[in-house]
């Protein structure tokens, strides 16, 4: 190996470990001088904890960033953390929808569920009942996700996003496009009677258990071309509003479209059933295309 090269890589190496030590250090001082000065002594974990809360709670910024701190200096309070900052996302609706509030919690929240400088490996996320604005989570790497009843404003992306627990959109309301392109979700994944208002972007999606999509409604366009279903896929009662793409979906266990309505075109070219299939009671509202 040349001599620059060897040199090089050390230097790549002191800049990194001077950074995240500038970075931890920031941290400590952060929550070492707001604890001095709220409490008027030495700081404690718990008194830092509360007092963040507090200002969180308040909506000012400051209490976000202790939180942050907090989640970076402690990983076991990390969960705690994410907890904290979504059960806000549940509330707050009098401050308003697109408040620059809001829109900075989210971005805190995704600044440590993507995969950087900055992650927190192994989260979930509890966001049963949230309300979230152009929410993007593309290429975020987590747990566990339950956004059962949660309701999506503005666009919602969930490309390549990978989701290694179980994945809940029960209820769910999306109120403009959704998309879930290229996702991989290593267990189950659920969306039983939620509502799609604009499109719906599933093409590519890998899901390694079971698929329930039953009494789910889609006014636009569902894509779901290529994507791979390793467990049986429920698709009974679907309302497909436009057209409906299916090429080259693989479904290596049942498939069930009992009662589903596709009102717009629908491409099933390629499409591979592994085991058995159900089409009773199924209507089409426009010609299919094999």
């Amino acid at each position: 190996m040349p001599t620059w090269v060897m040199w090089l890589a050390v230097a790549l190496v002191v800049v990194a470990v001077v950074s995240r030590h500038l970075r931890r250090s920031r941290a400590e001082t952060l929550l070492d001088e707001h604890a001095r000065r709220r409490t008027g002594g030495a700081p404690t974990p718990v008194s830092v904890w509360r007092e963040a809360n507090r200002l969180f709670r308040a909506g000012e910024r400051e209490g976000l960033l202790l939180l942050a701190a907090i989640g970076r200096e402690l990983p076991r309070r990390r969960q705690d953390v994410v907890d904290t900052w979504l059960a806000a996302l549940r509330g707050g609706v009098s401050r308003g929808l697109d408040s620059p509030w809001r829109t900075a919690v989210q971005r805190e929240l995704v600044s440590h569920l993507r995969p950087g400088d900055d992650f927190w490996p192994g989260m979930d996320v509890p966001a049963a009942g949230a309300i979230l604005v152009d929410v993007d989570l593309s290429g975020c790497r987590v747990g566990r996700v339950d956004f059962t009843g949660a309701v999506f404003v503005g666009d919602a992306r969930f490309s390549a996003m990978t989701v290694t627990g179980e994945a809940s959109f029960d209820g769910a309301r999306f109120l403009r496009h959704a998309v879930f392109t290229d996702a991989l979700f290593a267990r189950s994944v659920s969306s039983l009677s939620a509502v799609f208002t604009g499109n719906l972007a599933f093409s590519g999606v890998q899901v390694a258990g079971e698929a329930r999509l039953r009494a789910a409604k889609v006014s636009g366009r569902a894509d779901l071309r290529r994507a791979e279903f390793g467990g049986p896929a429920d698709f009974a009662e679907v309302f497909f509003g436009g057209r409906a793409l299916f090429g080259e979906v693989v479904f290596h266990h049942d498939a069930v479209f009992s009662r589903a309505w596709f009102r717009g075109r629908t491409d099933v070219g390629s499409a591979l059933i592994g085991e058995a299939a159900e089409f009773d009671g199924v209507r089409f509202g426009r010609r299919v295309m094999r």
